[in-house]
């Protein structure tokens, strides 16, 4: 082979279009945008819904997926400069979340709510509180939308809304039974309603979903960042239901849920003061919270 053969080889080998490395699946929020986000999280929420008698930890990390859901359809629909309407638009989520998990608790409470196979209860049930609320949402959302009723023109509004009142209600029918090991009326009534566990269902629930962008909000806010927060949430709403969970069910069920979020909620807290630090120009101490090294 001759030397101007070889030149042209090398030219032609120079001149070839190089192929696009093949892209890794990565666990992060950069895989899973929004909608992969949605999608997975309705997916593994209505799974753990319609099982009660699931271990409650294993409950608990469903809880901490929709919190991500929720949290990130709060950003998605606040971002266009709602303002103080950050926080409103996640405890209207939970609103909508508590009457659309009482009203699946009161269909899966029903004969026809629940079925047994094989000794597991599956609450089929609990899906029409999930399907009341999504209407609900989607109504809402179009009526603060439209020209003729409140006319906020906020773009997704419509889907954001109905994406929040899926969220609300699925967090909501985990919580319960979560404490509850059930969604019997006669079970759920003393041990979630009438001993007021619901309000408090309610607020760390709302803090899940609403808190992070409620922190973040601003010019330099980063997707990533302000979720990292939102799971931090969720370890806390952990411990607190672990607590309630070792009173109304037993220590077998609760204490593994305390551990799971004390975990959770010092890893993720650690993570995102780290990427706060990281990514701001300055972090002047107040001497209140000790920095964080490494």
């Amino acid at each position: 082979m001759g030397e101007e053969e070889v030149k042209q080889e090398e030219k032609e080998e120079k001149e070839k279009p190089k192929e696009k490395p093949k892209e890794k699946f990565k666990l992060s929020f950069d895989y899973f945008n929004e909608l992969r986000l949605g999608i997975f999280a309705l997916i593994i929420g209505i799974l753990v819904a319609i099982f009660p008698g699931l271990p409650a930890f294993i409950k608990a990390i469903g809880m901490i997926i929709v919190f991500l859901w929720g949290a990130d359809s709060v950003r998605k629909t606040a971002r266009y400069g709602l303002g103080t309407g950050v926080p409103s638009i996640g405890v209207l989520a939970m609103g909508l979340g508590i009457v659309g998990g009482i009203a699946g608790i009161a269909v899966a409470s029903l004969s026809f709510g629940t079925l047994v196979v094989g000794g597991v209860e599956i609450a089929f049930g609990v899906l029409a509180g999930v399907a009341l609320l999504a209407l609900l949402g989607f109504v809402s959302g179009n009526l603060a939308n439209s020209d003729k009723f409140i006319n906020m023109k906020i773009p997704g509004l419509e889907l954001g809304m109905t994406e929040l009142g899926i969220a609300g209600t699925l967090v909501v029918l985990i919580e319960t039974s979560i404490v509850a090991g059930t969604y019997d009326l006669t079970v759920v009534l003393p041990n979630v309603i009438n001993n007021g566990l619901i309000a408090a269902i309610f607020i760390i629930s709302a803090f899940g979903m609403l808190q992070p962008y409620n922190t973040c909000l601003g010019a330099d806010e980063r997707r990533g960042r302000t979720l990292l927060m939102s799971i931090e949430i969720g370890g806390i709403a952990s411990i607190i239901l672990g607590i309630a969970t070792t009173l109304t069910l037993s220590a077998v069920q609760g204490v593994p849920l305390i551990v799971l979020g004390a975990v959770v909620w010092v890893v993720y807290y650690r993570a995102y003061m780290k990427a706060c630090m990281e990514e701001a120009y300055a972090t002047p101490g107040t001497g209140l919270i000790k920095t964080l090294g490494g």
